[in-house]
């Protein structure tokens, strides 16, 4: 598959729309009385039916068995525990939403990708990065908020903080002809907005992504990075730009309001009891509640303290709780294998240019993010990325590019 075909083409620009809205239908993208995602979908449904259509064989691997194990459970399970304890809206949306996008694009990856393809789909995500970006600066389909965080096409501040970190690692690691000095401009932009969304989840993430990375390569980068740190720092505390940093958005919000209020740790202690209320989930309804019922169930156990989230903003509880153990036991031998397979990918590479470093260190960014912040239709990426990783061809590199 080639992105100079035309039908390939249409396949990655409608595939990364609903990657990036994470919906089939969307009420907030209608543009002189037509829908778009409407529109794209529709050519999302033809082009994925073609290509799952034209796969001939699938060869297995431990991996891909864990991994289809989980897509089949998760298809069998949900409808026999709604038929029990009920469907909603909310669960309905976010369940089809998963297996009419993320399974179909996994799939097609798995089968038919190549390193063009690969290389191609995330320099397009790249480009809604840089929208989402200049939405930002300029205002345009930004949702007001009352705390003042960043919210744009209706996606809240995590989802927002989330591409901008994804923006970062993108850039960092992707391999494509740009200067340095434009990369590096637009990889402190992405920072800076990732602060200013206020979300802690994504610039923790990202934070921690990069210091692994700099556990990994202390000897090739310590005075390289020296350097850029200093320079970085005299740019920050030589002007009042950490000054203006600081008055936008609600980067105050990231550093639990220290400088403003003497600190403080509310969404710290709310995580901590989403993780206590899915626990106790767990204990009672092992075997799962069904798609979108997790704040139903929880409210219902303990309803002298009502959640006021739909999700437990972590996805192993959230699979846990909303599909049972047993699909929680199958992602995480799945995250297991794919966390140890990019890794050694990305070593044995090491001597050539490749896809994987970049595959590794997102795949890090957004399972962070999924143990953080995140539900399952949020993490679509992630298993995106870890098809990528899967894919039998290397991913290595042209010479001439």
């Amino acid at each position: 598959m080639k992105i100079k075909n035309l039908f390939s083409l249409i396949f990655l620009l409608s595939a990364c729309f609903e990657l990036a809205v994470g919906r089939i239908y969307d009420d907030r993208l209608s543009i002189y009385g037509v829908n778009l995602s409407i529109v794209i979908s529709l050519f999302f449904f033809i082009t994925s039916v073609i290509l799952l259509s034209s796969i001939k064989k699938i060869i297995l691997n431990k991996t891909k068995i864990v991994l289809f194990s989980f897509f089949i459970l998760l298809l069998i399970i949900n409808p026999i525990l709604w038929s029990i304890y009920g469907a909603y809206e909310y669960g309905i949306a976010k369940f089809l939403n998963f297996i009419l996008i993320t399974i179909p694009i996994a799939i097609i990856i798995l089968e038919k990708f190549k390193y063009d393809d690969v290389k191609n789909i995330f320099l397009i995500l790249l480009g809604v990065v840089f929208l989402l970006l200049l939405f930002a600066l300029t205002g345009f389909f930004e949702t007001p908020r009352p705390d003042g965080r960043i919210s744009i096409l209706g996606g809240g501040p995590i989802i927002f903080g989330r591409w901008m970190g994804f923006g970062v690692i993108a850039l960092f690691f992707l391999p494509i002809k740009k200067k340095y000095i434009f990369r590096l401009i637009f990889i402190l932009i992405f920072l800076v907005y990732c602060l200013i969304s206020g979300s802690r989840g994504p610039f923790i993430a990202l934070l921690l992504s990069f210091i692994f990375y700099f556990f990994l390569n202390f000897r090739k980068i310590f005075l390289r990075l020296s350097v850029l740190l200093l320079l970085l720092s005299a740019i920050f505390f030589s002007t009042n730009l950490y000054k203006d940093i600081s008055e936008l958005g609600r980067t105050d919000r990231v550093f639990l309001n220290i400088a403003k209020r003497g600190g403080s740790s509310e969404s710290t202690q709310t995580r901590y009891e989403l993780a206590e209320r899915s626990y106790d989930l767990m204990l009672k309804y092992p075997f799962g509640v069904g798609a979108g019922n997790w704040q139903f169930k929880a409210n219902q156990y303990n309803p002298t303290h009502l959640m006021a989230h739909e999700y437990p903003h972590n996805l192993f509880f959230e699979i846990i709780n909303e599909y049972g153990i047993l699909a929680g036991i199958l992602l995480f031998l799945f995250i297991l294998h794919i966390t140890y397979i990019s890794f050694s990918k990305m070593n044995n590479y090491s001597n050539k240019k490749s896809l994987y470093p970049l595959l590794f260190y997102l795949w890090i960014f957004l399972l962070l993010n999924a143990m953080l912040s995140g539900s399952l239709n949020d993490s679509r990426l992630l298993f995106i990325i870890a098809c990528c990783v899967l894919i039998i061809n290397p991913l290595i590199i042209k010479e001439d590019e």
